[in-house]
């Protein structure tokens, strides 16, 4: 109180001045400067935190949208993957089981082939062998008259060829 009043006649002796009791207006100024800001600055500085408040908690809410958006995208990606490899597994054992078929084909057409080869080459050799055996045949149906008409040469006379022809000439008929 002493104070106050010391304040306010200084005040009235002459206007403002320099007051000696230094802790005693600093008092005095911090109260007025809190009271000044608590009155005026109170609805700005709570304005302020409360936008600085709902900045940080849209920032946050935004981090958290990320975040859950990011682990759904690693989620699909994931299931992507997974996907990705059971079709990749499923391709292979088709391609193994087809590439198996094929051999499988391939193997019967070879052995296949390989009877129609045989069965030709057993056609081919009876064929040949038909023809040597025809072609002796006939030589040996040549030769055997040539030697024929030889020995009938040598051994046919007159006398044994009118016989010959008596005889057939009464076996007709005659």
């Amino acid at each position: 109180m002493v104070t106050l009043f010391y304040l306010a006649t200084e005040e009235t002796a002459g206007g403002f001045g320099i007051s000696s009791d230094i802790l005693g207006s600093n008092v005095i100024n911090l109260v007025i400067i809190i009271g000044l800001l608590v009155v005026y600055g109170g609805k700005f500085l709570g304005n302020l935190l409360t936008e600085r408040r709902n900045r940080i908690a849209e920032e946050i809410q935004e981090a958290e949208n990320r975040a859950s958006v990011a682990a759904k995208a690693l989620a699909q990606g994931k299931e992507n993957l997974n996907q990705a490899q059971v079709k990749a597994k499923q391709i292979k054992s088709d391609a193994e089981s087809s590439a198996e078929k094929l051999r499988e084909e391939i193997l019967v057409q070879g052995q296949k082939d390989i009877e129609r080869m045989k069965a030709t080459a057993v056609q081919e050799l009876d064929s040949e062998r038909a023809k040597v055996v025809a072609g002796l045949k006939q030589r040996i149906a040549v030769l055997a008259l040539e030697k024929a008409e030889q020995q009938l040469k040598e051994t046919l006379t007159d006398e044994v060829q009118g016989k010959l022809i008596s005889r057939a000439v009464e076996q007709l008929g005659g």
